[in-house]
């Protein structure tokens, strides 16, 4: 079997010192390279982004090309205008065609400049990025979340129809597919009809994200990890603190993650002075900080309206904190009620939380059983392995 010894990651999101705020696909690929590296194999990311650059971190080499709409005025000014009228639809898709088309062009005169070769290459499904990857590299798509699953199943709005357009144009012609769940499974089979995909749970790095034995505990303490937002479940947690504001005047509620308009929202929406300043927003923290305050917390909750998988879930259970989740199917695939966490209706946060604040061998035994299911199941070393695994499989 030929041995893998070199990769390269086509991506739009990666988390790096000239990267900061990236989502949680960006900082899969940093983990998921720096495992590979750990290997002895050679990892270079082809990065679409804000700024062009060329840098080297933790012996990973990052190529990133400015994002060739904003770089291309006319390309930009033709994809907007088509994009607003039916009639000129299929111009749109060929913009965006083009698009994809530059950026192969640029990954293979990067490739001839540096001499380099690929065993593998592996992109994500958002964007139809493996359009651009060059056809004498085998690739791998890895499911972290379409913008036709974010559309189709999560409600958002306003996605662009050329992204949507290359996202299926991609999957039309991939035979290599990782999904990262099995609900995640399900959808993508539904809406592009893929097939043989392989299942690989997204894993953390369970050594990082453990149990601190040093930090205090804020008594009553409600915490939300994650960008505040609508889909995320923000207004439901919000709510839910309002209720368990009657029954505990001394519980607060903490914020992790970009606050968007909600510092606003509060100010108009709840009148009660006590409980406006017993809600905080941190925002964006790097990942030292966010152990540090997740360690505070006597309860962590996600309210979230639909996810493909939550890397962040998992790291607040790698570190032994109890959970309530909302109850859409990715989150009951990794939550058991009430072995290591709990599962609550959207109008009923407050209760389950109460559980939490109330019955302290609950509390114990689920952050326990938590932290043993992240040790098991959902470690970084068991995905790095899967995925290589998989990678010697196709070549």
């Amino acid at each position: 079997m030929k041995e893998i010894k070199n990769v390269l990651i086509v991506t739009r999101e990666y988390q790096s010192s000239r990267t900061p705020k990236v989502g949680g696909t960006g900082v899969f690929y940093k983990n998921l390279c720096a495992e590979l590296v750990k290997r002895g194999i050679s990892v270079h990311v082809f990065l679409i982004s804000k700024h062009a650059f060329d840098i080297e971190e933790n012996g990973i080499k990052i190529h990133s090309v400015k994002d060739i709409f904003k770089a291309n005025p006319l390309l930009e000014l033709l994809r907007s205008a088509t994009g607003k009228v039916k009639a000129l639809e299929k111009i749109h898709f060929k913009t965006y065609l083009s698009e994809k088309k530059i950026i192969s062009d640029k990954i293979n005169t990067w490739i001839r400049k540096n001499n380099l070769h690929f065993d593998i290459a592996e992109t994500h499904d958002f964007d139809g990025l493996a359009l651009s990857i060059p056809k004498e590299i085998p690739y791998v798509i890895r499911c972290h979340g379409s913008w036709s699953v974010l559309e189709k199943y999560f409600g958002y709005k306003k996605v662009h129809k050329g992204r949507i357009f290359c996202e299926k144009e991609a999957f039309k012609s991939s035979k290599n597919i990782i999904v990262i769940s099995k609900y995640n499974e399900a959808i993508n089979k539904s809406l592009f009809g893929i097939k043989n995909p392989k299942l690989i749970y997204n894993g953390i790095d369970e050594k990082f994200y453990k149990p601190s034995e040093k930090a205090e505990v804020i008594h009553q303490s409600v915490f939300y990890l994650g960008n505040v937002s609508y889909e995320k479940g923000a207004e439901t947690l919000i709510n839910a603190f309002i209720k368990l504001r009657k029954k505990y005047p001394a519980a607060s509620l903490h914020f992790i993650g970009k606050p968007n308009h909600y510092p606003d929202y509060i100010a108009e929406n709840i009148q009660d002075p006590e409980s406006r300043n017993s809600i905080h927003f941190y925002g964006n923290k790097p990942g030292a900080e966010i152990v540090e305050l997740i360690g505070k917390a006597e309860v962590v909750c996600f309210p979230s309206k639909g996810e493909n998988f939550s890397l962040s879930l998992l790291e607040v259970m790698a570190m032994q904190k109890p959970v309530v989740c909302s109850a859409i199917d990715s989150f009951k695939e990794i939550i058991e009620e009430p072995v290591n966490g709990l599962i609550a209706g959207e109008d009923h946060f407050h209760e389950k939380i109460s559980l939490i604040f109330e019955d302290d061998e609950l509390r114990n035994r689920i952050s326990v059983n938590a932290r043993k299911l992240i040790e098991s199941k959902f470690g970084i070393d068991k995905m790095a392995n899967e995925t290589l695994d998989y990678y010697n499989g196709i070549i």
